[in-house]
């Protein structure tokens, strides 16, 4: 929902119909002709005389409805909404039909006919308001359903609903207004794809409260608004419910959304934001938790030693939370078979005891064993474990983990790779090249096979490698295969990541790749994987004795992000967006959305973390 509140109730009413103008003109430029339903009160006055008033709007092209009307009154009657409506703007201006509810019909018949001329084509613009008990059309608190199955019913008014007609000077008193009445539904009307609504007036204050900072209920019809991502609500001064909101103190995210850079108001238990107007002051960002979909362990909990016991998994997941991480993959890379068996017990183990872990690990990036064996190639993965890909080992590992082996990373070149990546596509698995010295037809090979990402690009590869073709070039151009770029300052120089950047636009996500060593004071440790190891003060992570070949990464994702924004190499938008929602997509498809949330400010082009919210609930950090 995009929210838009004015001083004056004549400004609000110019830019509500402004919006509706420019709605209509935009979508005339691609369709025939649009179909809009419009709303029938005083509420609604001003954004009619403007549309009515407007020459620009090529009327003889739209085809007009409108959402509810009384059973029974006269077809003379003032009251009328349908007369309300002819007399402000279908009797103004040349609609190419104009279609109305006949109160005075078989009330079975009406809905019937009706619904027949709304479900003949969608609903392109809906012009509506809420009433002072939060009814949408007339659809009061107790008929409403935002699963109705239905398009148009008949329903009985509420005395609430029936006052406030009275209130707005429709009648002379109660007893005049009519009990039933003919409505369209609410799926009807929030499923058009454009939803303008106009709420003025002090009366509508509470109403507009519990519209935007309500429970999502049936209680008030009008907080299904917030669902709607192409709704615009607009407000006076009178309605602006903000100074209650200051008084009762209710806690909400209110911040600076960092990737549309406006003002929004985030319900973090339904997951639905409200853009507010962009004067809206506000000191703190919100922006989507983070996803690591590569990394190896953090803050010396290493995810790929037998050693490690559940609860450690429960403090990493801790720290990461802590890091603006909402959702990791843990990776495991080369070992024995029978390690890797044991290093998935253990997760399943932390899955079972933790619900934090349950609910932040959303499955398990098997990066190897299937890679290369070559110097360069294989990086600091031992060269004793790498092999042939098995599907045999899959079924093995699938069959034990209670979370999906959800992304594997392996050397398109290997014997028998071609039928492991087709038997991961067809079980849903992710399947990336990565530690691979692949030629551009092995590559092309994989793609058509279902690879479709390539792990940490510009890494797993040789020091030297032929000028072209080879395989960062090969991978660089495909279309269709996304990048994971781990943006530490080490791994790769700033020309690379420029070039990344540019070449694969939004095919192209970060990871961290971080160690059990992230996290952790500098200084020399012993791991699993590459022996001695020296984590210096700046974050870098090398193999001692090894002439500076790094040992995978000292820092985590949000470190990642902070080193993006102090080399200027990406906006804090799109820096933020290629560490939370492009890797939630990759992994789980386009419509994935990603239900966390980190509040945040920023000091000297370092992101400090606030408030963190898993699944709508806050977690201590």
């Amino acid at each position: 929902m995009n929210l838009n509140i004015y001083q004056s109730r004549n400004e609000m009413g110019i830019a509500a119909g402004k919006a509706v103008e420019d709605k209509i003109i935009t979508l005339l430029k691609e369709k025939d002709y649009l179909r809009i339903i419009f709303a029938a009160a005083p509420s609604q006055s001003e954004v009619l005389h403007y549309l009515a008033s407007c020459k620009s709007i090529p009327w003889e092209r739209i085809i007009a409805f409108h959402m509810d009307e009384y059973i029974g009154l006269s077809k003379e009657s003032p009251a009328l909404f349908s007369n309300f409506l002819s007399r402000h703007l279908f009797d103004q201006v040349p609609f190419k039909e104009v279609h109305l509810l006949d109160g005075e019909a078989d009330p079975k018949a009406e809905v019937a006919r009706y619904s027949d001329l709304l479900n003949e084509a969608p609903i392109d613009i809906v012009c509506l308001g809420i009433g002072e008990n939060g009814h949408i059309a007339f659809n009061d608190p107790s008929v409403a359903d935002f699963q109705d199955p239905q398009t148009v019913k008949e329903v009985v008014l509420e005395t609430p609903c029936r006052q406030q007609q009275v209130n707005d000077g429709c009648f002379a008193q109660l007893s005049e207004v009519p009990e039933t009445a003919l409505s369209l539904t609410i799926p009807t009307l929030i499923n058009a794809d454009h939803l303008i609504c106009v709420v003025p007036g002090a009366a509508k204050r509470a109403a507009v409260y519990q519209t935007l900072f309500g429970e999502i209920s049936t209680q008030c019809p009008g907080t299904i608004l917030r669902k709607s991502e192409h709704c615009s609500l607009y407000l006076d001064q009178d309605s602006d419910p903000f100074p209650i909101l200051e008084a009762d103190k209710i806690s909400n995210l209110i911040g600076m959304d960092v990737i549309s850079n406006r003002p929004v108001l985030v319900h973090s238990k339904e997951n639905t934001r409200v853009q507010l107007p962009s004067n809206f002051a506000v000191d703190q960002y919100v922006g989507e938790g983070l996803v690591d979909i590569q990394i190896n362990g953090i803050k010396g909990v290493d995810f790929n030693t037998t050693l490690t016991e559940p609860e450690a998994i429960l403090e990493a997941t801790k720290y990461l939370l802590s890091k603006g991480v909402t959702t990791f993959y843990p990776t495991i890379v080369t070992n024995s078979f029978e390690a890797i068996l044991e290093l998935v017990g253990t997760i399943n183990k932390a899955c079972d005891k933790y619900p934090i872990v349950k609910a932040c690990v959303a499955g398990i990036h098997l990066e190897g064993p299937f890679i290369s064996c070559e110097p360069g190639a294989k990086g600091a993965h031992p060269e004793a474990f790498t092999r042939k890909p098995s599907v045999a080992f899959l079924d093995q590992v699938q069959e034990i983990s209670i979370k999906p082996i959800a992304l594997i990373t392996l050397a398109p070149e290997l014997e028998g790779s071609e039928e492991f990546i087709r038997t991961c596509k067809a079980r849903g698995i992710k399947v990336s090249i990565g530690h691979s010295l692949a030629t551009g037809d092995q590559i092309q090979m994989a793609k058509e096979a279902g690879v479709s990402l390539a792990t940490h690009l510009g890494n797993g590869v040789p020091l030297n490698l032929q000028r072209h073709p080879n395989i960062i070039w090969e991978l660089m151009s495909q279309d269709g295969i996304t990048a994971s770029l781990i943006a530490d300052g080490f791994h790769l120089p700033p020309s690379f990541l420029k070039v990344a950047f540019r070449a694969k636009g939004d095919e192209c996500l970060l990871v961290s790749d971080a160690t059990c060593f992230a996290g952790m004071e500098p200084g020399e440790y012993e791991s699993p994987i590459g022996g001695k190891v020296v984590l210096e003060e700046s974050g870098r992570l090398s193999m001692k004795g090894a002439n500076g070949l790094l040992a995978g990464a000292g820092k985590d994702l949000l470190e990642n992000i902070n080193y993006l924004l102090e080399s200027k190499l990406l906006p804090l938008s799109e820096a933020w967006r290629k560490a939370s929602i492009l890797p939630l997509k990759y992994m789980l498809g386009e419509k994935a959305v990603n239900k966390d949330w980190v509040v945040f400010t920023i000091e000297e082009n370092e992101v400090l973390i606030k408030k963190v919210y898993k699944d709508g609930q806050e977690v201590v950090v």
